[in-house]
């Protein structure tokens, strides 16, 4: 089984893409708003991006009635665009978390009949078999599980360059406990691989509070209230970047109603719109971090649907 990484080196354009939840037309509409994919005559995807490396924040799962199939999307993409020199990765939000700990209050009923024919179950028989469509959900995204092994994979907190990405925020106490530490043991979590006294438990740090990597929304404020509350927040994400030695941190987890912005002088920027129609069935958005041909400076671009691009400048200002 693949470990997940947590530093990765990209050549051409990054891309990231917000909280999806089960809502495959907004996926591929996401996908195709950041020039990676193209869909052929016979409706299959092909990855169409080049070098170009693609961030997905987490939360595919929940509200939405298409999860297994976007995570199949996603890492068949992954395979195509390694071929060219990019990749697809696609980090765990609270979503993935809350799964395989059993907890399916989200899930749709779309998703569990789709979770009963993964497991094997024909479709006209999961219609008529709520309870064994509940059996198949555990089944997979339970610890050890086919679908919880699939997302071990991912990383919770990934570096692409000089640019962080967490679903929910990354702080000082995060990285002083260990981002490789958190990857591997969530991985750890999601195999159930055996250790000493029984079975490997998910970190602390990474899902157990609000203030974790996948729960935290302290980054993610729209308007703050209170000015100390948004200097407390700029330090602490200066400081856990200064530590993992990237420039900025790229977040999902909290939908923002004005779309996708930036805060902090451009240290944190917030991607979840919201998009799912599961959600708020908000414009596709994406963000772009691609380098100046002059200076060799990340440029980070908003792209909207339909709407084009805000620019650094512009995004930032539209913070306040």
């Amino acid at each position: 089984m693949r470990e997940p990484q947590t530093r990765v080196t990209a050549t051409g354009r990054i891309v990231a893409i917000g909280d999806l939840h089960g809502d495959l037309e907004k996926t591929l509409a996401s996908l195709q708003l950041a020039r990676v994919l193209d869909i052929d005559s016979r409706g299959a995807a092909r990855w169409a991006g080049g070098d170009t490396v693609v961030v997905q924040l987490g939360d595919v799962l929940d509200r939405g009635n298409t999860e297994i199939g976007i995570l199949k999307l996603l890492i068949e993409l992954d395979r195509q665009a390694r071929l060219e020199g990019g990749a697809v990765y696609m980090l765990n939000g609270n979503h993935e978390s809350l799964n395989v700990c059993g907890d399916f209050r989200y899930v749709t009923p779309g998703a569990f009949i789709e979770s009963a024919v993964e497991y094997g179950i024909p479709r006209e028989v999961a219609l008529r078999n709520w309870d064994g469509c509940i059996q198949a959900r555990a089944a997979l995204f339970l610890p050890g599980g086919r679908v919880a092994r699939m997302m071990s994979r991912n990383p919770t907190i990934l570096i692409v360059n000089d640019t962080a990405f967490a679903h929910g925020g990354l702080l000082p106490n995060h990285v002083a406990y260990g981002i490789d530490r958190i990857n591997a043991e969530v991985a750890a979590w999601m195999r159930r691989d055996r250790v000493e006294d029984g079975f490997a438990g998910p970190p602390f740090p990474a899902m157990g509070d609000g203030k974790s990597v996948m729960w935290s929304r302290q980054l993610s404020v729209e308007k703050w209230i209170n000015p100390i509350d948004r200097f407390q927040a700029s330090k602490q994400v200066s400081l856990a970047l200064q530590l993992v030695g990237a420039k900025r941190l790229v977040v999902g987890h909290t939908p923002q109603m004005r779309g996708a912005n930036s805060e902090c002088d451009g240290k944190v920027w917030r991607i979840d719109v919201g998009m799912s129609s599961g959600v708020l069935d908000a414009p596709v958005a994406v963000l772009e971090i691609d380098r100046d041909a002059g200076t060799g400076e990340a440029v980070c671009r908003v792209l909207t649907e339909g709407e084009g691009f805000l620019s650094y400048d512009e995004a930032a200002m539209a913070a306040f």
